[in-house]
């Protein structure tokens, strides 16, 4: 998400609140039933965070600590020269030809390594010194000179240096310790580029991306074959008013994307109601509006994975939401909708925007300036712990479209985990509610001799330093939840084992 630009976007991520019923309001009773014994496919999805600065983890000491324990597999990197102001600039030899300055691009990379995770490297636009700013257009239509662009950088990663325009050759201090497998070509085409300061200026269009990127992608394989290339990464899945680059790229591409990917966010607007971010309107928009993108992008590219390679409840960047609801219990709830929602769909990851907003907190997993965790912190932590990719999905049933649920057997294991959102809303007008209690019964079916059960629950009352507390239960395979408004919990069902001589 770029910092100038209105997104008509569609996205999200989860979460739900739990707690005592809150009086004078009656909890709605819900019947969630799942199926042990009913196989409804393969877990595909992970999840991912990302980084668009430098220095993200330094400005609080436990920040760094924090982004270790989240051990995001995949990590984004958005490299611009979108500074912002007292914000270094990431992409190398962004302003002036020949600067090859990675430093600031090589802090984020190495920190996603020694989290362990993979880093997916989005170059967001050509260079402020390939564009003709008294146009606004890009200077070389045939691109050629931002194929050797990305050739160089993929050099710098995969083969550790390269020879620069001027023939100095380029060194990379970590070798092809920090190789960079995925790579997404630009960033939201269908939206302004910010090719020329202050203001920005148009961006390509669709013969010019798919230019672009018959010219790129060929030389980038040229150095790197093993390398999975990435895009269009559009501002939505499909967006209503703005040129098909997915339709363009899939008919011209001379080397189809390894992977799509595309954006969505609940909104736009931190005025927008509750529902609308839940919800959308008249077709667009909402969790609903990303999930029925997603089903569009996977018909039109059929056999290719999906990612959406930013999500989150809104993409207003001009201040945080004065209702605090995307890193509260709202954007918890919020979040785990749209996992369990995309997840059945087969997206296979999700991208969280991002781990830390140098000043927006519904931009943000942790509060950069004291590392302490929000909300979606715990949620993304404890999503991807109990439902990693390989699980078993499992069929469920709530009686209630509201309350929502979803529930994987564990990889190699007879271990059933469950999800439950409560993202019951207070009313279609209601912006900044505080949704409305619940009293939910999960019963479990088909698992013979349940022998433990387990309950984290997070909602408005959860301790931000330690996230959500574990409660062990008596063993039973029907379980209750009460909910006092948006909240998710997750609940664990334990097989009792089976003594030896009884296998």
């Amino acid at each position: 998400m770029q910092r100038l630009l209105t997104l008509l976007s569609i996205a999200c991520l989860v979460a739900v609140g739990l707690a005592v019923t809150r009086p004078g309001r009656a909890a709605t009773d819900v019947v969630i039933t799942v199926r042990a014994s009913s196989a409804e496919g393969t877990l595909a999805t992970r999840l991912g965070t990302q980084f668009a600065w430098p220095g993200s983890l330094d400005r609080a000491a436990g920040s760094r600590g924090r982004f270790n324990a989240l051990a995001p597999g995949l990590v984004r990197i958005n490299a611009t020269t979108d500074g912002v102001p007292g914000l270094p600039l990431v992409m190398p030899a962004g302003i002036t030809k020949g600067d090859w300055n990675f430093a600031n691009l090589d802090a984020i990379v190495n920190d996603v390594r020694a989290a362990g995770g993979l880093v997916v490297l989005d170059i967001a636009y050509a260079p402020q010194w390939m564009w003709d700013c008294s146009t606004g257009a890009i200077r070389d239509t045939t691109f050629a000179e931002f194929a050797s662009y990305m050739a160089r950088v993929v050099s710098y990663y995969s083969l550790g240096s390269f020879v620069a325009e001027d023939g100095t050759t380029i060194t990379n201090p970590a070798g092809t310790a920090n190789r960079i497998g995925y790579w997404e070509v630009w960033n939201e085409p269908d939206q302004r580029a910010l090719g020329c300061p202050p203001g920005g200026n148009p961006n390509i269009n669709t013969d010019q991306y798919v230019a672009m990127w018959n010219a790129s992608v060929p030389a980038m394989l040229a150095v790197d074959p093993a390398i999975k290339l990435v895009g269009p990464a559009t501002s939505s899945a499909m967006p209503i008013s703005a040129p098909d680059f997915l339709g363009a790229l899939l008919a011209n591409a001379k080397h189809k994307p390894d992977v799509v990917s595309f954006h969505a966010y609940g909104g736009w607007h931190n005025a927008q109601t509750d529902r609308f971010f839940f919800d959308g309107d008249t077709g667009c928009c909402g969790i609903a509006g990303i999930e029925r993108g997603l089903i569009a992008v996977q018909a039109a590219a059929p056999g290719i994975p999906i990612w959406i390679t930013e999500l989150n409840v809104n993409s207003d960047s001009a201040a945080d939401d004065p209702t605090q609801r995307p890193w509260t219990a709202f954007g918890a709830a919020w979040g785990a909708s749209a996992f369990g929602r995309l997840a059945r769909h087969g997206v296979q990851a999700i991208f969280e925007f991002q781990f830390a907003n140098p000043s927006l907190r519904q931009l943000s997993l942790i509060e950069i300036d004291t590392g302490r965790p929000l909300l979606p912190y715990w949620r993304d932590y404890y999503l991807a712990r109990s439902f990693p990719a390989g699980s078993t999905l499992l069929s469920t049933s709530s009686s209630n479209p509201e309350v929502e649920t979803f529930a994987a057997r564990s990889p190699e294991s007879n271990v059933v985990r469950v999800l439950v959102v409560n993202r019951q809303v207070d009313s279609d007008s209601a912006t900044g509610g505080g949704g409305l209690p619940a009293t939910v019964r999960v019963t479990l079916q088909d698992l013979p001799r349940v022998g433990s059960v387990t309950v984290r629950r997070m909602d408005a009352a959860t301790p931000l330093d330690t996230g959500p507390e574990l409660q062990s239960l008596p063993a039973s395979d029907s379980v209750t939840v009460d909910f006092s408004g948006y909240g998710l919990a997750l609940i664990e069902f334990v097989p009792e084992a089976v003594p030896a001589a009884r296998r």
